[in-house]
This record gives structure tokens, C-alpha cells and sequence, in this order.
């Protein structure tokens, strides 16, 4: 998914074999100066054990 609109894009973490979900993040698509945000910087991520 990509919110152009907010600059980030979040991308799902799935295991190929199984289709479980292993995490989920979220990544700047563009830079914010005001922050010290390039693009491409990660802002959050979460990730599951299975």
C-alpha cells in the first residue's frame, strides 16, 4: 500500500511457505527536513514470531 498523500508506504512481511504474516513496516516515501526524514527511512516497524 502506498499513502502518497502522508509521504510513507506500508509493506506486509509474509513467509513465502507458509502465508503467515512475520511483520509489518512502515517507510518514508519522501523526505521531511522539519523531521530529519529521508526518504526510504523506516519509521516503524513490528514484527511476529511463528
Amino acid at each position: 500500500m502506498h499513502y502518497d498523500g502522508l509521504g510513507a508506504r506500508r509493506m506486509l512481511i509474509m513467509d513465502p511457505s507458509t502465508g503467515a504474516v512475520l511483520g509489518l513496516e512502515l517507510t518514508a516515501t519522501r523526505a521531511d527536513p522539519e523531521y530529519g526524514l529521508r526518504a526510504g527511512d523506516v519509521m516503524q516497524y513490528a514484527a511476529w514470531m511463528r
